[in-house]
Order: structure tokens, then C-alpha cells, then sequence
């Protein structure tokens, strides 16, 4: 299978509470940052859609840069590149949910009780919107591949979220306190299919994991016919 655009996402996004105070999470941005790179030596058009990454995640050579703060603009910004022949590896960690309010002022400490209730929402799943784009407007020749943090049964989750989602693959790995995961020099990482368990990389660095997982997607795509219209 080749593929004329790849879209790669990364880091974290944020959901503001109020001017001061926003959701997120630990993310870096560091393996959507070093896949983009990496892909860039199997397909010349790439984009890189970034949410609040580290500088040093913004600017991957020879890419596309589209910067994004919220869920729903990652959302739209990834919608509005996907075309026939692309492969998206959804690398980044968009926030699950946002507040139902955005407070236009401050909260204060002073101003309420002791405890502040928060009310929350969640956030569209982005590949679930791109995969029924994609059988919506019948767009052939894509392979969508997510990424799944676990902190418990990696395995099981993953899966579920492969098929749940429709995709072709799914990078899992664990994260936590105690995992080399989010933030961190090394991890390791397994890569579902619908057939299950089809390869484990790590531990290794992110640039090396992340050169890996692009090598292995090239070595197995080219003998699978991906999403034909």
C-alpha cells in the first residue's frame, strides 16, 4: 500500500476552566515529534497537528505544522487533512473531557465553599469521527492507527479500542507513576492488529521506538490492502 499524505498528532491538549486553570495531561509530545520525522522518509507529505507539546516537539523537518490547544480543534484540524490514501497515526493525548463551563473570570478561593464541584463533559473521540468520515464520504486507501496509555490490562483495552474504533492498528503502552510512559527517556510499546498482538519494541528510547513503529507499519502495509473503497 502507498500512501500519498500521512497525518501525525501529538501531545497533550488543554480544556480551559477558567483563564488561570485548564485539563490536561503529562504528555510531551516527544514520540508524535520523533514518528513525524521518522515518517517523513516513507512519505514525502506529512502533517503535523500539535497540541501544547515542548518547543522542542513543534517543528518536525520537512513537515506541516498545525498548531491546536482544545480536543475540538485537534478534532477539525485533523477532519479537515484526511484524504484518500492517508495514513493517520494518532499519536497525540487529547483530553477526554472539558468542562461544561469555562469561567470568563478567575475562580476565586475566597468566593466559595470549601469544595468546588467541577461539571464535565466529554470531548468527541477523534478516530471514531475520522473513521465514520471516512465511510461517510467513502475515502479509500486510509489506515488509521491509534495509540492506547493504559495504567492496568493493556492488552484488553487495546483491543477494545482496535475494534471499537475501526482501525487498523493500535500502539499500546503503559503509563503511570511508576511505567515508563508519558514524559519519559525509554519505554516500550506493543502494536495490535485486528489479529491481535503483532509486534512488541522496547525498551528504547522514543526516537528509537518511534523509528521502529514507522519501520514496522512500511515492512507490513506493503502486503495489506488497507481500507478499499
Amino acid at each position: 500500500m502507498n500512501f500519498s499524505k500521512a497525518v501525525v498528532t501529538s501531545g497533550p491538549t488543554r480544556e480551559w476552566i477558567d483563564p488561570v486553570r485548564y485539563i490536561s495531561n503529562a504528555s510531551s509530545g516527544k514520540m508524535g515529534f520523533h514518528i513525524a520525522e521518522a515518517i517523513g522518509n516513507w512519505v514525502k507529505n506529512v502533517t503535523y497537528i500539535h497540541g501544547q507539546v515542548m518547543d522542542e516537539y513543534k517543528n518536525p523537518k520537512g513537515s506541516k505544522k498545525i498548531g491546536v490547544e482544545t480536543t475540538l480543534e485537534m478534532r477539525d484540524a485533523v477532519l479537515s487533512e484526511i484524504c484518500e490514501g492517508t495514513i493517520l497515526i494518532m499519536a497525540a493525548a487529547p483530553a477526554d473531557f472539558r468542562p461544561a463551563e469555562s469561567r470568563e473570570m478567575k475562580i476565586k478561593k475566597e468566593d466559595g465553599s470549601e469544595v468546588l464541584l467541577l461539571e464535565l463533559v466529554k470531548n468527541p473521540d477523534i478516530l471514531k469521527s475520522v473513521s465514520s468520515e471516512i465511510s461517510k464520504k467513502e475515502i479509500s486507501g486510509c489506515c488509521l492507527v491509534g495509540f492506547a496509555a493504559e495504567t492496568n490490562f493493556l492488552e484488553e483495552h487495546a483491543i477494545g479500542k482496535l475494534k471499537n474504533k475501526n482501525l487498523n492498528y493500535i500502539v499500546g503502552n503503559y503509563v503511570g507513576k511508576t511505567q515508563k510512559g508519558f514524559g519519559e527517556v525509554e519505554t516500550s510499546v506493543v502494536i495490535y492488529s485486528p489479529l491481535g498482538k503483532v509486534a512488541e519494541i522496547g525498551p528504547l528510547s522514543k526516537e528509537a521506538i518511534s523509528e521502529r513503529i514507522v519501520e514496522f507499519f512500511k515492512m507490513d502495509l506493503t502486503k495489506t490492502v488497507v481500507r478499499p473503497s
